[in-house]
């Protein structure tokens, strides 16, 4: 499910500093010059690249990320190419040196069938030594730490509501509810995600062509009771 009227709140439930380390941690471990962001969201990584004059693709399946990211391009003077795109469905005029899937993105993808099928799109757009950086929920924050998780913060202005409701192993289900007292707005979507342990989604890189893959633990070496864990696979 893409988000909707939670696009316009996204960027004030997120902090800056996660966009800045993850900035860094792409430019530590790939080299490029264009970039196809795969659900982009807001465009915070996409506008950060662009300010480094990297040509940059950005992409998502919600029109109103798209058009939260297209107002934010403008405001920040940089050239960003925006389109909509469906992950499990999608070729490139040209191949390109990085592409990014980024914010447990592909943890939406809840067919096993449509992952494979975005990984082999992903390396079909990939130059040669060009470089697949993606990002999941771990099992274990899925199991242990989204299990039964609730957050709720209101003040005068605003109400924020987060519960999760875990269904099965490594499957979750997300309500949020939002209410904009200042602007007399009401947000309240569902959204599922499902996970899978790095062996399985190792499997299934190298099924679809990757022959080099690492992976991370929040920007650190790998370790299993990590929170997010982030692929770095290379094509070639």
């Amino acid at each position: 499910m893409s988000y909707e009227n939670f696009s316009y709140y996204y960027d004030s439930l997120m902090d800056s500093k996660f966009y800045d380390d993850y900035l860094e941690f792409i430019l530590n471990h790939a080299k490029f010059n264009e970039v196809f962001e795969l659900a982009c969201g807001t465009g915070e990584i996409a506008i950060r690249l662009a300010k480094m004059n990297k040509e940059v693709f950005a992409s998502d399946l919600s029109m109103d990320m798209l058009e939260v990211a297209k107002l934010k391009a403008m405001d920040e003077d940089v050239n960003i190419i925006l389109q909509r795109v469906d992950m499990t469905d999608f070729t490139t005029n040209r191949e390109v040196d990085l592409i990014l899937c980024l914010c447990d993105s592909i943890n939406y993808l809840l067919d096993k069938c449509d992952i494979k099928q975005t990984f082999k799109n992903v390396y079909a757009s990939l130059k040669q030594e060009g470089t697949f950086i993606f990002d999941v929920d771990s099992l274990y924050k899925v199991n242990h730490i989204l299990n039964q998780y609730h957050e709720h913060n209101e003040d005068d202005d605003f109400v924020f509501d987060w519960s999760v409701e875990l269904i099965d192993d490594g499957f979750v289900k997300h309500a949020v509810y939002i209410e904009d007292k200042l602007e007399n707005d009401v947000v309240n979507e569902t959204h599922y995600q499902k996970t899978y342990d790095v062996n399985q989604y190792t499997q299934w890189l190298k099924e679809a062509g990757f022959n080099k893959i690492d992976f991370y633990s929040d920007f650190v070496n790998y370790y299993t009771d990590c929170e997010r864990v982030i692929f770095v696979c290379q094509k070639g």
